[in-house]
């Protein structure tokens, strides 16, 4: 299943229980922790949850239920926001209330911010308050006297945190609040900008930055600096300053690598050999200090980059590499290296240790060496070489024909032998194999692994590419400049009388898009022959239809000739904004 179906599945899952147990202690006359709501409020908060998640005919119906609910917590915006299920209730809901009553309750939190900050629920309310008053103060349909006042809440709120940092930095649920209010002042991102949400970030103001140098420099000064990173509290908070940072002060930030480096990741804390057998700097036994080192790392100048890796990583690679709480961090240094002298080096450690990584299920490693294999255009040779040997398809040529196989499961050749099974686009294949198949199809001369695939039977290569992880590598095949147009049009032919199972199944269609999309008049001509001669039985499923329209299969089906000029224009189009793109360039 899709991971993104799987994550969806455990929200909804989690959202129902959450519900279940809240109507089943109000019957018990337990009203939710923290602040005591009455019976009659706290089921009206219950069922106006139900409500809620149920949905609504109609924007204007919504509209109207949030302002009922707001005008029920007037006066009572502390009560709610300290009981366990008012302040979730109320946090789901801010997002959608209107100017007034965001203000009316940042009034309310204003009146004894420290408490708040630090209780168990309203702490969650706080941050869902800040981030409304955050986008707010930047928006332009909110009047400048509101925006004023919504700036101010953000000012005095963040202020207020870094003039309380050396109380606030141990004390959980206000530490996670100051995480919270940095991330959105600085516009960090937890998780990549998805595309249609690129145009999120605004500059960043002079005020909020400087909050941001601030907190650094009250760190820098601490006496118990070098203990921050190994206390899982003070941990979270320097990985939101270090990225900080790299967004408003690199002079700053650098002086902060600096100590870091200096008094946090190359002490030594313990003296008794016998518990470090390993030879290993403190740092690695450290999981808070590992996340730190490892945001470091992302946040490093060259430099910088070069003197963690000498003093923290040279010739510990392997045995980092095979340890379990230490392999992220080597996939990190991996995928933040920028000099091809220092990425041989790493190789060069890893070299003999890639089946020893694969059995100890690392993969992460191997994927993060194949990415710098390709993007810095080095040891790419011995990389397949490796991967063949610690796979056991090297040392024959029937061997060898299994490697594609292998390396999507991250199996050796005796494994996949003794567990073969004739439905491939059924198999549950390993995520890091097939990112490092489509990683080595855009190496610089990727024709041993091209002819590997080119030679796979057919409905090996069939159920491949109909694979939810599988039918990615078709986009590397047919996208990678270093394959040639030769090797393309041979997997084109190789796939002909499969294209009406590929474009009737989820992701077979994936595969057969991509194929459509690169190849020329010539072999769309005979695919789309190929489809329409029994196209009900593809062409009746929810992806066969797409897959129909996007070809046009109706206008082939009508008119052949009428098809052929309509796909002439589109490439003419496609070929002009292909020029256009690289003229740009």
């Amino acid at each position: 299943m899709d991971t993104n179906e799987d994550q969806n599945k455990y929200k909804r899952k989690r959202k129902k229980s959450f519900l279940k147990n809240a109507r089943k202690y109000g019957k018990k006359g337990c009203y939710g922790r923290g602040v005591q709501l009455d019976a009659d409020t706290y089921q009206y908060v219950v069922k106006s949850m139900e409500a809620f998640r149920e949905g609504f005919d109609s924007e204007e119906n919504k509209k109207m239920f949030i302002e009922n609910v707001f005008k029920r917590t007037e006066g009572e915006e502390l009560n709610f926001s300290c009981n366990q299920v008012g302040s979730r209730f109320i946090e789901t809901l801010l997002p959608f209330a209107n100017d007034s009553v965001i203000q009316r309750f940042l009034d309310a939190f204003m009146t004894d911010l420290r408490p708040l900050c630090n209780d168990r629920f309203s702490s969650h309310v706080i941050e869902a308050l800040f981030t409304e008053a955050y986008k707010r103060s930047f928006a332009k349909n909110v009047d400048e006297e509101q925006q004023e006042s919504f700036k101010q809440f953000v000012l005095k709120v963040s202020k207020f945190l870094v003039n309380n940092l050396e109380d606030f930095v141990w004390e959980t649920y206000v530490n996670h609040v100051i995480r919270s209010i940095f991330e959105k002042l600085l516009q960090i991102q937890k998780e990549p900008l998805k595309s249609q949400n690129k145009n999120i970030e605004t500059d960043i103001p002079l005020e909020y930055s400087q909050l941001a140098i601030d907190f650094a420099e009250r760190l820098l000064a601490w006496p118990q600096f070098r203990d921050l990173p190994y206390t899982e509290l003070p941990s979270g908070l320097l990985q939101v300053l270090l990225k900080g940072l790299a967004k408003v002060d690199v002079k700053l930030l650098k002086k902060f690598i600096n100590k870091l480096i200096d008094e946090c990741f190359t002490f030594e804390q313990n003296e008794d050999t016998s518990s470090n057998k390993k030879n290993w700097p403190q740092i690695f036994y450290s999981k808070p200090a590992l996340m730190v080192l490892e945001t470091t790392l992302e946040t490093a100048s060259p430099k910088h980059y070069t003197q963690i890796y000498a003093k923290c990583f040279s010739g510990r690679i392997a045995s980092l590499a095979t340890t379990r709480n230490t392999n992220f961090v080597i996939q990190k240094l991996l995928l933040n290296c920028k000099e091809k002298v220092e990425f041989e080096a790493i190789f060069d450690e890893l070299n003999d240790h890639f089946e020893e990584i694969i059995n100890n299920g690392h993969s992460g490693v191997l994927f993060a060496l194949s990415e710098g294999c390709k993007n810095l255009s080095s040891k790419q040779g011995g990389f397949i070489q490796n991967l063949m040997k610690s796979l056991h398809c090297s040392e024959s040529e029937d061997k060898e024909k299994s490697f594609i196989i292998c390396l999507c499961k991250l199996i050796n050749y005796e494994t996949l032998q003794n567990t073969k099974t004739t439905n491939l686009e059924k198999e549950k294949l390993n995520l890091h194999g097939t990112l490092i198949l489509q990683n080595i199809l855009e190496f610089n001369k990727p024709i041993k692994i091209i002819n590997l695939i080119l030679d796979m039977e057919l409905g090996d290569l069939k159920g491949l590419f109909s694979n939810t992880m599988g039918s990615h590598i078709v986009d590397s095949f047919m996208k990678s400049k270093f394959i040639g147009e030769k090797s393309r049009e041979r997997l084109i032919r190789k796939l002909q009388g499969s294209y009406q199972d590929l474009a009737g199944t989820k992701y077979g269609s994936r595969s057969f898009e991509a194929i459509w999309n690169v190849c020329g008049v010539k072999y769309k001509l005979n695919i789309i022959q190929e489809l329409a001669q029994k196209d009900g039985l593809w062409s009746n499923s929810e992806c066969g239809k797409i897959v129909a329209n996007k070809i046009d299969l109706a206008l082939f089906k009508r008119n052949k000739e009428e098809w052929k000029n309509s796909l002439n224009k589109v490439d003419k189009v496609n070929d002009l904004k292909n020029l256009t793109k690289l003229l740009k360039t």
